[in-house]
């Protein structure tokens, strides 16, 4: 899996179609406030992380692997989706016309992937912010408790799962 500035991704190669790709995670101009990357703070919060505090002592944040998570239960049905809505494209007919016509209609459909992938895309998505929502364990430490009020993990300014999204590449 790679690393969290390295979003998930799933490779698609229809007929004339390249490397086709749609890509799920945190990029390069999502930023908090401070101008820290959120793919920055997705990597501590996925493998964890020791850092300094305020104070000079050690802070140990656990690993919450959301997005390896994400990608290990959800890959299969990512791929399925892609597969059914790839087929689905082709079923929808076109305009009436010749023979030619429906042909370069299948053609075209198969070779230009990008609604397919779109579809995927926003399934990534969704299923990545789930998981943030979704993950308990391990809990937040006392000290991070008293500082954000509640006990989320992953969870304090909405900043992390609102900059989940995804591109496509075709």
């Amino acid at each position: 899996m790679p690393h969290p500035s390295a979003p998930a991704s799933l490779n698609t190669s229809p007929p004339s179609a390249g490397n086709a790709s749609v890509k799920a995670g945190f990029f390069k101009t999502a930023t908090e406030a401070d101008g820290t990357p959120v793919a920055a703070i997705a990597a501590v919060q996925e493998f964890g992380a020791v850092v300094r505090g305020r104070e000079g002592h050690t802070i140990v944040i656990p690993p919450r692997p959301f997005l390896r998570q994400t990608v290990a239960t959800r890959r299969t049905a990512w791929v399925r989706l892609l597969a059914n809505t790839l087929k689905a494209s082709l079923r929808t007919p076109g305009r009436a016309g010749g023979t030619q016509h429906v042909l370069q209609t299948l053609v075209q459909r198969l070779s230009t992937p990008t609604q397919a992938l779109t579809t995927v895309g926003k399934a990534m998505q969704t299923d990545i912010t789930q998981t943030i929502h979704q993950t308990h364990t391990p809990p937040n430490a006392p000290a991070t408790i008293r500082h954000k009020g509640f006990d989320k993990p992953l969870v304090e300014t909405g900043t992390l799962q609102n900059s989940v999204t995804f591109q496509v590449e075709a």
